[in-house]
């Protein structure tokens, strides 16, 4: 099952997956607490084991109205296949879609970027170090 779920919920499997180098409270993104974000659970049951957030953002360098940014998407290593992170990538795009979004963008980790093209994510320019964390690429999809 995907739900909304509050920022707060988010930042133990964000660190557990993400960032375990950082303690909860670093964790936590500019933007989580802003009035249009969601966040978005996946639970097998009652245990949470994906998680999603979705920031009304434009990319870096762009003023583009209409931009939703993914970010902090993960899923608990041990359900890893399992569909929960393909259910949580289309429930961000239908509610970035239903909210008058025209694309959707995320800087993603080089080692998942077939997840993202899988669900009709393009690479943009150049990879990229995002300093402590790793390489990722810009990827963007149109919503209409």
């Amino acid at each position: 099952m995907i739900r909304p779920i509050a920022a707060a919920e988010t930042r133990p499997l964000r660190q557990r997956v993400l960032r375990p180098h950082q303690t909860l409270d670093e964790v936590g993104f500019p933007g989580d607490d802003a009035p249009d974000a969601v966040h978005f659970g996946a639970f097998a049951g009652a245990v949470l084991v994906g998680i999603a957030s979705l920031l009304r953002e434009p990319p870096p360098g762009s003023a583009a109205t209409g931009a939703w940014r993914l970010r902090g998407m993960a899923t608990a290593p041990e359900v890893r296949g399992g569909g929960y992170g393909g259910k949580l990538a289309l429930a961000c795009i239908e509610h970035a879609r239903a909210h008058g979004g025209t694309f959707i963008w995320c800087n993603a980790r080089v080692a998942v970027g077939d997840f993202y093209r899988r669900h009709g994510l393009r690479a943009e320019g150049s990879v990229f170090e995002l300093a402590g964390i790793g390489p990722h690429i810009l990827m963007t999809r149109a919503l209409r």
